[in-house]
């Protein structure tokens, strides 16, 4: 055999020997352990084969593809959209998206990626997968100190509830994990919602969920965007029956009230609390409500002369025209 081809052939051998444990494979990718094994279980981008002892071990072939899948995920590609790929489709991918990157004008100052919100996104998935709040602590912590608020809220909480709920309707996670991710949210995100709630002045917002509601998840999260937007919030947690909406934002002036529901249990009772506000909210205060459980509402809500929000973003630009209109 040529001298050439049998180097090659004992290189190609060595890129698939199994030889790197895990801990190696995670200081050569900076990739944490927990987060390899995820993407392993989860999206089954590569297979690491087992010592005598059990041990992972992982070849220069597998350390290389995550190379590529960490550029391509820190690039703002989703993990479950290349984990699949070759390693030379991947190399291709990550190489165009770098180009890109690299022949793009220069953004000025600059801001967290999606690609570093997905880590921590992933970093958050797995503390509730293992049932462990302290982690998901630690997670939201870090999250909040490398990344915007909005970008807390919009790329690792929003995602992470949507993930949590449809794979435990799935069946995939447990209804544990799920309320013991909800309480671990709801905790980070109460001194949030008072921290951003420090103005006294600006256009007001009350915002709750109405009587029967008791998950606030997403009323939290509207009350500090719409505190982040310059509006005077006065949150008032969950469960609130129409009589005291309609007192409180009459008490305090506000333009707006905002309603957060999520999983519809009693649809009547509901339309009753909807209409029954909107009688005794003054005429010029306006009802804005939104959540999973309100997608069939719209036509109740414009028979009332509400406004269906559909999302954080929709929020926004609601406010925006508000603000500006």
């Amino acid at each position: 055999m040529p001298r050439e081809k049998l180097k090659a052939t004992d290189a190609d051998a060595e890129q698939l020997t199994a030889r790197h444990p895990i801990k190696v494979v995670a200081r050569r990718t900076g990739l944490s352990p927990d987060l390899i094994r995820a993407w392993e279980r989860r999206y089954e981008a590569i297979e690491p084969q087992r010592s005598d002892t059990k041990r992972r071990l992982y070849t220069d072939a597998d350390v290389e593809k995550l190379r590529l899948l960490r550029r391509a995920t820190l690039a703002g590609r989703r993990i479950g959209d290349v984990a699949s790929l070759s390693t030379k489709a991947l190399a291709e991918l990550v190489g165009a998206d770098e180009l890109a990157v690299a022949q793009a004008p220069d953004p000025g100052p600059t801001r967290p990626t999606r690609g570093s919100a997905r880590e921590h996104f992933e970093a958050c998935l797995m503390a509730v997968e293992q049932l462990n709040a302290p982690a998901l602590e630690s997670a939201l912590a870090a999250a909040a100190v490398a990344l915007s608020t909005p970008l807390v809220i919009d790329e690792v909480i929003v995602p992470l509830l949507e993930h949590i709920g449809e794979h435990c309707r799935q069946g995939v996670i447990r209804i544990s994990n799920e309320h013991m991710a909800s309480a671990t949210i709801r905790t980070f995100l109460g001194p949030l919602v008072m921290s951003a709630n420090m103005a006294d002045t600006g256009p007001g917002m009350v915002v709750t969920t109405p009587a029967g509601q008791w998950h606030e998840l997403g009323a939290l999260m509207v009350a500090i965007t719409a505190s982040a937007a310059g509006w005077r919030t006065i949150y008032l947690g969950p469960n609130m029956p129409a009589e005291e909406i309609a007192f409180a934002a009459t008490q305090n002036e506000v333009a707006i009230v905002a309603l957060s529901v999520g999983c519809l249990i009693d649809e009547r009772k509901l339309t009753a609390e909807l209409r029954k506000l909107r009688r005794y909210l003054p005429e010029d205060v306006q009802m804005w409500v939104g959540g999973s459980g309100t997608r069939n509402y719209q036509e109740i809500l414009t028979s009332i002369g509400g406004t269906w929000i559909d999302s954080l973003d929709g929020l926004r630009r609601e406010l925006g025209k508000q603000q500006h209109g």
